[in-house]
């Protein structure tokens, strides 16, 4: 039995779309969201509702405390020891986000990657720290330009683990990657796509409703709790709402404007990253296409 993935940027409707589908075919919901596994970060992170959770059965939401990591490794081998206990219940397990590390690892794989040398990575801890990311990226494209396409120049993080890989190996960390774009039969994938234009007005609306549900109030108590220092805080939404917090974004017209546009560019890194990773997948216009029509009947083909 094959597990269905609906992926797609932010605002494509992923949520809704699952839980239908859900309700037709007897399935439950795997999250591959990495911002929904954290508690208390609920309007930010377009959770679904518990009225939506009540309705369909939701896993990897709500299990992390702030600050604390869940890597693509860790969300592989849970997802999968979710689905198949899923399916030995004769339910259909449908994966549901946006977060392309944690999808590419469940359905391409993982490559064992030997641990860096200590003082290298130290190295490398040091001089983002002191310069920043953006100078380590343009060392990163000289030496592995594959790895760099597949990172932001603002994720110092993976940044540093391709430098710090080829320094103490002589070879680029990209070049251990190449068997995964075999592929893989285990998995029905579906990405939803649409215009720029159409993003941007569905992220606009949808973070005016965020911050009508309290995301400025959420975002609040979460530096209450002494999480300003996690990384989860400069995750785009809290990062701008946080800069709202401390006076550097002035009115809440330029909170949305500043959400949607960084939003919208993050947007466009996703597609990117589903198109180069995903080739095997359908891909349906949202536009054009009901989502839910072109879901159902492909799935109907494989029904046990």
């Amino acid at each position: 039995m094959k597990a269905i993935v609906i992926t797609g940027p932010t605002a494509s409707g992923k949520t809704e779309i699952a839980i239908e589908l859900a309700k037709r075919i007897n399935g439950e919901i795997v999250s591959a969201d990495s911002m929904q596994i954290y508690k208390h970060m609920d309007i930010g992170t377009a959770k679904p509702t518990e009225e939506q959770r009540k309705t369909v059965k939701h896993h990897l939401i709500d299990i992390k405390e702030p600050c604390e990591s869940f890597s693509a490794g860790e969300f592989r081998k849970a997802a999968l020891k979710i689905i198949e206990d899923i399916e030995a219940r004769r339910k259909r397990a449908i994966v549901v986000g946006g977060t392309g590390f944690y999808l590419d690892a469940l359905i391409n794989g993982l490559d064992d990657v030997e641990p860096v040398n200590d003082k290298i990575r130290l190295f490398f801890d040091d001089i983002c720290e002191e310069l920043g990311s953006f100078y380590l990226y343009e060392w990163l494209e000289v030496i592995d330009e594959d790895w760099a396409d597949k990172v932001s120049p603002s994720d110092c993080q993976r940044i540093k683990r391709g430098l710090s890989f080829y320094v103490d190996k002589g070879v680029p960390l990209s070049s251990l990657f190449s068997n995964k774009d075999k592929k893989n039969n285990d998995f029905l994938v579906f990405v939803l796509f649409a215009s720029k234009d159409f993003f941007r007005e569905r992220i606009r609306k949808r973070t005016e409703r965020m911050v009508e549900l309290g995301l400025i109030e959420e975002t609040k108590e979460l530096l209450e709790r002494g999480y300003g220092d996690c990384d989860q805080l400069k995750a785009i939404g809290y990062k701008e709402t946080v800069d709202y917090l401390e006076g550097r974004i002035k009115t809440k017209e330029e909170l949305i404007r500043e959400i949607t546009n960084n939003t919208l560019s993050f947007v466009k890194r996703q597609l990117t990253f589903f198109r180069s990773r995903f080739k095997d997948a359908r891909w349906i216009d949202i536009e054009k296409e009901d989502p839910l029509t072109v879901i159902s009947n492909a799935v109907s083909g494989h029904l046990p």
